[in-house]
């Protein structure tokens, strides 16, 4: 880091506990509140409530002139404790790192160990004081403290820990000494399975791109705990990616898919390979809710005080421009810098984009709805701008039209040496995590409008059709509803060139989510009625497009009243068609082999970072197995969360990836024995 205003020690080394898993029950916390010495100086902190696995706390500190203060310390530590104030040069050995407190290692690879900011000495006395931030984590860690004693501390939904913030400074009395500040965090439930009590009878199986993480934890968390609600969560839910959860549906290996376009012909998801071809599986679409695809900017500028803040929601480019950065890369943008830096000051300062960041504009690699919304709008607007840039750089695809593609990866002309692709959004949290506080200028990516706001990205006005530039808010996407295009099976979806009739501002690439249920019954691998799973996907179902509209969480936005009386409809079909279900081969009874044994899926498989899944797809076992699998899958998703993507060339990044793929292929193993039936972890699932 350049600066030294502010000094992070991050993850040393990488610790994966791997725990039982226990159906619990998630009772009221009690906070462990510890007694803090009145000072001169206020310490305020947040949010404190709520708290997820690298979620930023910022930590502001004001203090009177007349008592000035030297540096500023903050750990997350042991909760209970009576911190104590110390004259000596540094804070008492309460609050020591690798002490009987504060741990040696950070909480997760998400998280920081320590953050130390000593601009509090020129800024605290300043109006407004001095801001700032540290990532908290959740987890649990051992260590052997200075004295040789074993040591652990769990920072969860059912633990919370200590915000301790010791500030060095002149006091009342004109000591100069350290005092401790301490704040209770209190962690968000992060395992809706456990948090409400287990897996419901008859457990729903489902997917999505990890865009739908968070409003799968905020959704199964209130609906299990309403009255007259079932006992346990309603769905288990993998977070393969959009394409691959498709897929799973096809081959009716999920009960349930997310999805924002469906089976739309022109966006290819759910079918398969061209050497694995997959029939469209007979649905209905439910919508349950807003989106939008994004062009988003991540990092950030220098704020009040030289403290690191986000950009604003004031960013904007023309489509010319937008078309410029993905078609060819920061490097075929020359002409448009420009006008850029002149239409936002905020860049002007702080540079376009951020030289040092591994991703200067990234896209997702697997297939999503969100890819093929945002280059279809592209290709239907600027469509003599979306080429490959006719340069010797790029090589025989120099100068060939580009089209609407969902998968990136596999797009043809390719985007290779344009865009940084990546895999799961947490390699792109925490490459914007990563850069230094000091470093600025923008990251950018083209995501939906939940995962940019999840991960702290400002989406970008976007000139429309009618040159105005758009932001997608609330208001906006729900004036673009109206302006939809309706297909064939009855779906909205986006229409580059609509314009509004009224005053109202339209952001053209917001999408309707929908749930993908099958129109036939659910059976299970016997071809038997699933009746229990039947009514539990009626009443989920019916729970999204009501009362749960209140629980979608950040930017997804609620159905419009007409949208909502449509989802009632659609409700009412599913289950209503036929059957053609075929039952699973056995072995013969004298044991000739006659059965039929299916190996996991290779193709099933799909190996990501944080806040996703690996789905073990057994072909032709049916949903109930499919149920299992996705159970495990769920169970799994926390501790594949915690286990960090690193995009940095260190030694600590190689050992932490090596470690990390260890990790991933343990838990392979354990979902590859749910999926064979080798391994029960719940014995209820499928009914």
């Amino acid at each position: 880091m350049s600066g030294n205003r502010l000094i992070r020690i991050g993850a040393a080394a990488l610790v994966l506990v791997i725990a039982a898993m226990t159906v619990t029950v998630v009772p009221t916390i009690d906070e462990a509140e510890a007694a803090n010495i009145p000072t001169p100086w206020i310490v305020t902190a947040g949010p404190l409530t709520g708290v997820t696995d690298g979620q930023s706390i910022s930590i502001n500190v004001t203090s009177p002139i007349e008592n000035p203060i030297a540096s500023a310390k903050a750990q997350i530590c042991r909760a209970g404790v009576d911190y104590s104030p110390n004259f000596e040069s540094d804070p008492n050995v309460d609050f020591a790192i690798g002490g009987v407190n504060c741990p040696s290692i950070p909480i997760s690879t998400s998280a920081d160990l320590t953050v130390t900011d000593v601009g509090v000495a020129a800024n605290a006395t300043r109006p407004g004081g001095q801001t700032f931030s540290m990532f908290a984590g959740v987890g649990s860690v051992d260590w052997q403290d200075n004295d040789g004693g074993e040591q652990s501390l769990t920072c969860d939904a059912l633990n919370p820990c200590a915000l301790v913030v010791q500030v060095r400074g002149t006091d009342s009395a004109g000591d100069f000494r350290w005092i401790p500040t301490v704040f209770t965090v209190e962690y968000l439930t992060n395992d809706p399975i456990a948090g409400c009590g287990g897996p419901a009878d008859g457990i729903i199986s489902s997917g999505s791109s990890d865009s739908l993480l968070q409003a799968w934890i905020a959704t199964t968390l209130d609906q299990c705990k309403r009255p007259g609600a079932q006992s346990g969560a309603a769905t288990a839910q993998s977070f393969a990616g959009e394409g691959a959860a498709m897929d799973s549906f096809s081959r009716k290996e999920i009960d349930l898919v997310y999805s924002g376009a469906g089976y739309d012909p022109r966006v290819e998801l759910g079918l398969g390979r061209a050497d694995d071809p997959l029939e469209a599986r007979e649905s209905v679409a439910i919508p349950i809710a807003l989106n939008a695809a994004v062009l988003a900017i991540g990092n950030g500028k220098a704020g009040p005080n030289g403290n690191k803040v986000p950009y604003s929601n004031d960013i904007m480019f023309t489509l010319d421009e937008v078309t410029a950065m993905v078609t060819g890369g920061p490097v075929q943008m020359d002409e448009h810098l420009g006008p850029i830096v002149q239409r936002n000051p905020e860049l002007a300062t702080t540079g376009i984009f951020n030289p040092y960041s591994s991703i200067s504009v990234g896209a997702p690699s697997e297939a999503e709805s969100t890819s093929w919304f945002f280059t279809n709008h592209l290709d239907q607007l600027r469509p003599d701008g979306w080429k490959v840039p006719d340069v010797g750089a790029f090589g025989p695809e120099a100068g060939l039209s580009r089209g609407a593609d969902a998968a990136f990866a596999l797009a043809s002309p390719s985007f290779q040496g344009v865009l940084d692709l990546y895999s799961g959004r947490t390699i792109l949290d925490k490459t914007i995590k990563l850069m230094g506080r000091d470093s600025y200028g923008g990251v950018y990516s083209i995501v939906d409008r939940a995962t940019a706001l999840a991960l702290n990205m400002a989406p970008i006005k976007i000139e429309n059709a009618d040159g105005d530039f758009v932001a997608p808010t609330a208001e906006t996407m729900n004036a673009a509803v109206p302006l939809m295009e309706r297909t064939a099976d009855g779906r909205l979806m986006p229409a580059p060139d609509m314009r509004s009739d009224s005053d109202s501002q339209v952001y053209p690439m917001t999408y309707v989510v929908y749930a993908i249920a099958p129109k036939a019954a659910l059976v299970d691998s016997a071809c038997v009625p699933r009746a229990t799973s039947q009514k539990l996907l009626a009443d989920w179902l019916t729970y999204l497009t009501t009362d749960g509209q209140s629980s979608l969480g950040l930017g997804l936005e609620p159905l419009p009243a007409g949208l909502q009386a449509e989802a009632a409809a659609a409700i009412a079909q599913v289950g209503t068609g036929a059957n053609d279900c075929t039952p699973a081969a056995t072995a013969a009874p004298d044991g000739s082999g006659g059965g039929t044994v299916v190996a996991p899926s290779a193709s099933g498989v799909a190996g990501r970072g944080a806040a996703r899944t690996a789905v073990v797809a057994a072909t032709g076992t049916g949903a109930a197995a499919g149920g299992t699998q996705v159970l495990a899958d769920a169970e799994l998703a926390s501790a594949l969360a915690n286990m960090g993507t690193f995009t940095d060339g260190s030694a600590t990044s190689g050992l932490l990836a090596i470690g990390g793929l260890v990790a991933v292929f343990g838990l392979l193993v354990v979902s590859a024995m749910a999926t064979s039936g080798k391994l029960n972890l719940r014995g209820r699932s499928g009914k």
